[in-house]
């Protein structure tokens, strides 16, 4: 990755760390929260909607194949702005295609892929930078910022969307013109994104520009990798990377159909709008404040002591969203208050893992090194949502939502484990 050489003017890393990790949580949003709900509007299975998010962001998990590639555009900073440049025009490729009276599912979904690629190839880069320009403290400075970015654009073109594509359909739109609209002003955020990355990114220090060959990147790549994997602390954080989050990886790929699912399959009832209307100041004070929270108590405590209680704290909210299913008739302020809860306990433990996946990745080649631990990280997040929809359909509700606080207990094994192996002494 790039070595920075002396800063002249201030850096404004804290603007490209905004601007980049809402640009990064666009993509990501819409496939995973915005695309269920607008496949279960038109009435496909849970199984189905869950098959198709997973295999779509699976095939995100290709950016450990930029490692080698990426340095040989250039400086990181180009490659990170031409990226954004393509994906905001195979976002507006998606809206043209979503907008038309006679779509075409496969170029629909040949769309969406290629934004997951292309995505993947932006994610790597931008990880990388930001492991790599940053030192342990500046990174545990902005760690919060950084979640707090990323969430705020996972609402806006989550829940955001969901919103304005309801309350188009409510307004007798059609429902293709209401997504394309929906689609426009997820361009137009990313848009100002680009814009405010453009800007900081000319207040960072001079980069040397990569001259090495491709074989020597491939080389210093499995290199970089095969060192990684032989540190007596890769197993402990693999264990993090799979079951740390286990339960809220469950509970997420289900909880939005069973939010807008109807009152006779088990689920809350709430419709496009109302949900999109909760979701949004839950998720974005919830997950702000548990993601600054994180942050925080790491600085404080350092990771290693901070693993495990902001494991448990991540989890003890499973127990009231696992109440809410089985008394799905309960008042929005419940809803929301628990809503709240969960999203702020997730965002403190979330925090802990990134900062782990970090101080694994930091070092020569970083951005190779939190290449691989982000593509794992990846497949444990998108692997169960091949079951997942299935399961809750044949469990119900209720009972597949105590499976996954069940994995709870793993999770909080593994921060053990993780305490022990990232014991700074």
């Amino acid at each position: 990755m790039d070595a920075p050489a002396q800063i002249t003017r201030p850096r404004l890393a804290w603007l490209w760390v905004v601007g980049g990790f809402v640009f990064q949580a666009l993509p990501a949003a819409i496939r995973e929260e915005a695309l269920p709900v607008a496949l279960k509007n038109i009435g496909i299975s849970n199984a189905r909607i869950t098959q198709v998010v997973a295999i779509l962001g699976l095939a995100v998990a290709v950016k450990i194949l930029w490692a080698p590639l990426m340095p040989l555009t250039g400086p990181t900073r180009r490659f990170i702005l031409i990226a954004q440049a393509c994906l905001l025009l195979a976002l507006l490729g998606l809206a043209v295609l979503v907008g038309q009276a006679s779509q075409s599912t496969l170029l629909i979904l040949g769309t969406l892929t290629l934004i997951s690629v292309l995505s993947a190839g932006h994610d790597y880069a931008l990880d990388g930078y930001f492991v790599s320009s940053l030192d342990d403290q500046g990174r545990a400075k902005h760690s919060g910022l950084l979640n707090f970015a990323s969430k705020t654009g996972q609402v806006i073109a989550g829940p955001g969307l969901i919103w304005w594509a309801g309350h188009q359909m409510s307004q007798n739109v059609a429902a293709n013109d209401a997504w394309q609209g929906a689609l426009l002003l997820a361009i137009g955020v990313g848009a100002l994104a680009w814009a405010a990355n453009q800007y900081a990114f000319r207040r960072e220090p001079a980069m040397t520009v990569p001259t090495a060959t491709f074989g020597d990147r491939l080389a210093a790549m499995l290199g970089a990798l095969r060192d990684m994997v032989r540190d007596p602390r890769f197993p402990a954080l693999l264990g993090l990377i799979f079951f740390y989050r286990a339960s809220e990886i469950h509970m997420a790929r289900v909880l939005p159909l069973f939010a807008i699912s109807t009152a006779a399959e088990g689920g809350l009832a709430l419709g496009n709008e109302t949900y999109a209307v909760l979701r949004i100041p839950t998720a974005i004070l919830g997950l702000a404040l548990g993601g600054l929270f994180g942050s925080f108590i790491v600085t404080q405590r350092g990771l290693a002591k901070s693993l495990f209680p902001l494991g448990l704290l991540m989890h003890l909210p499973l127990l009231g969203i696992a109440w809410l299913a089985a008394n799905p008739q309960v008042n929005l302020p419940t809803i929301s208050a628990l809503f709240f809860i969960e999203y702020f306990a997730y965002g403190a433990g979330l925090c802990a893992l990134l900062l782990a996946m970090m101080k694994m990745a930091a070092g020569e080649e970083a951005a190779t090194r939190y290449a691989l631990l982000s593509t794992i990280a990846l497949v444990a997040s998108y692997l169960p949502g091949l079951w997942a929809g299935s399961l809750a359909q044949q469990l119900g509700y209720a009972h597949y939502f105590l499976f996954a606080l069940a994995l709870a207990i793993p999770g909080l094994l593994a921060a053990y484990w993780g305490r022990r192996a990232f014991n700074e002494g």
